[in-house]
């Protein structure tokens, strides 16, 4: 015999397992540890310290540790690196389209890799054209468009006037800026890197390998920390590195960092779908820094919010001098 008592418990049994389901599940989610890798300078940077086949075989190598942790990754092109003395130089061409023949993206990161802040707004948007005109054929025959865009040396301009500008000329380009919450300083320790390489010895240049993974260990924990500061959970966050050959030697020690640490990867379109992106930013300075530096900055955190930042080792400075980036 079935009472109305009985159903009507069972159904709201049956509710509040559901909802409780639904929480747990929105909980973790929302608890994920996830990053997009994304790589600058493109297509390679200091081409000019190897042969032609030593940095196809450096890019295939780096491309490699990508695809065997099925990371998704955006590059980042300066097409005047494709060519030399005025030249154009077709390996160094077809060392993007070693990059799309693996299935991973190109954005634009300017021709030249001028500043934004000492470049003027028509200077610095013919650059980025420029940039456009020689990606857009390359990337049509993978059937791929081109989508991001990124400031060299992160520099959005140092007014806000200047800011908005560029905004306003990448929204009606159809453009998406990436932005970057895991800044660092990978390009000091991949100059210091190709300063030891020459010297053949095995334990100063794997001395300078191990220092640079800890040290990103360490600022992934740093900037891990500072987003659950700011806003109470971590961000998706977007790392950038450079296309060099520490990152070719150390990609795979590197990405296991992050797995280590709990992360799976993702795309920049992934990424940028965390509502915390649309944070109000308010920073006008000549800095390149973190989103999460900029947002902290914005909401008037003081100077002890950074206090505990890793910093770049005295010797690895010390050895990238060595090198001009």
């Amino acid at each position: 015999m079935n009472y109305p008592f009985q159903s009507f418990k069972f159904k709201k049994l049956k509710t509040s397992f559901f909802l409780l389901l639904f929480l747990l599940t929105n909980c973790i989610f929302a608890q994920q540890k996830m990053v997009a890798i994304t790589i600058d300078d493109l297509p390679f940077v200091r081409t000019g310290l190897f042969s032609k086949n030593e940095v196809a075989q450096k890019t295939d190598k780096l491309l490699t540790a990508l695809k065997k942790q099925h990371a998704p990754a955006t590059g980042f092109v300066n097409l005047a690196k494709v060519y030399t003395n005025g030249e154009f130089d077709s390996s160094r061409y077809n060392l993007l389209k070693q990059w799309l023949d693996k299935g991973f993206d190109l954005g634009n990161h300017t021709f030249s890799h001028p500043n934004y802040d000492n470049t003027s707004y028509m200077d610095f948007t013919t650059d980025i054209a420029k940039d456009d005109q020689g990606l857009k054929p390359l990337l049509e025959k993978y059937n791929k468009s081109l989508v991001y865009f990124r400031f060299p040396y992160l520099h959005r301009g140092n007014t806000k006037a200047k800011a908005d500008s560029m905004a306003d000329y990448l929204r009606k380009n159809n453009y998406i800026e990436a932005p970057v919450t895991i800044d660092n300083a990978e390009w000091i320790f991949a100059a210091a890197y190709d300063s030891v390489l020459k010297t053949n010895n095995e334990n100063v240049i794997s001395s300078v390998g191990d220092k640079y993974i800890n040290y990103m260990e360490s600022k992934l924990k740093y900037y891990e920390g500072q987003s659950q500061k700011l806003f109470g959970r971590n961000i998706r966050q977007i790392l950038l590195i450079h296309a060099n050959s520490l990152n070719s030697d150390y990609m795979s020690e590197l990405l296991n960092v992050f797995v280590k640490n709990g992360y799976s990867f993702i795309s920049l379109q992934a990424a940028l779908q965390d509502d915390l992106y649309k944070t109000e930013d308010h920073y006008y300075r000549s800095n390149g820094i973190s989103w999460l530096d900029r947002w902290a900055i914005t909401q008037g955190k003081s100077k002890d919010f950074f206090r505990s930042e890793p910093v770049c080792p005295a010797d690895i400075m010390k050895l990238a001098n060595v090198v001009s980036e």
